[in-house]
């Protein structure tokens, strides 16, 4: 995604970009991939020698619940993007391409829930337990941690 720096004129333009989720570069992430194109509502301004780039970016993602495993898709957003360039007299244009994939990524979740009240899978039989409960008894069922509770320190 190019900027072209004499199109925009000294009072600012007001751009909506599109760039192909192909900048993101998820194709080998385990847990996120692209489900759409990355998108922006910016606001470019040269001042003196410095194009100032600002506004909101989104992207539709597709990511794997940390609970649950399954796929679903979101929306991961920077309304905060901000973004300068300096020395752009030299230059015809500046391209925004890395600096909008940076922005989406790390807005990614660190661990994606499908839902906020997603029950996750059964540790003992690894049921998905959204779509009802096991038939492992309560005394089968072993905590994460209870291996710890047991040790004798």
């Amino acid at each position: 995604m190019k900027l072209q720096i004499d199109r925009i004129p000294e009072e600012g333009l007001h751009l909506a970009v599109e760039a192909s989720s192909e900048i993101l570069g998820l194709e080998d992430d385990p847990v996120f991939s692209e489900a759409g194109a990355v998108f922006g509502q910016l606001y470019a301004q040269r001042v003196e020698e410095t194009l100032v780039v600002r506004g909101t970016v989104r992207a539709e993602i597709h990511a794997q619940c940390a609970r649950c495993s399954q796929i679903f898709s979101t929306t991961v957003k920077d309304s905060g993007f901000l973004r300068d360039y300096s020395d752009i007299e030299e230059m015809d244009e500046v391209d925004i391409s890395e600096d909008l994939r940076e922005a989406i990524l790390l807005n990614l979740p660190q661990f994606p829930l499908c839902n906020e009240e997603c029950k996750g899978l059964c540790l003992q039989c690894g049921k998905n337990l959204n779509k009802g409960p096991c038939s492992c008894s309560d005394g089968d069922k072993i905590g994460a941690w209870e291996a710890l509770d047991n040790l004798k320190l």
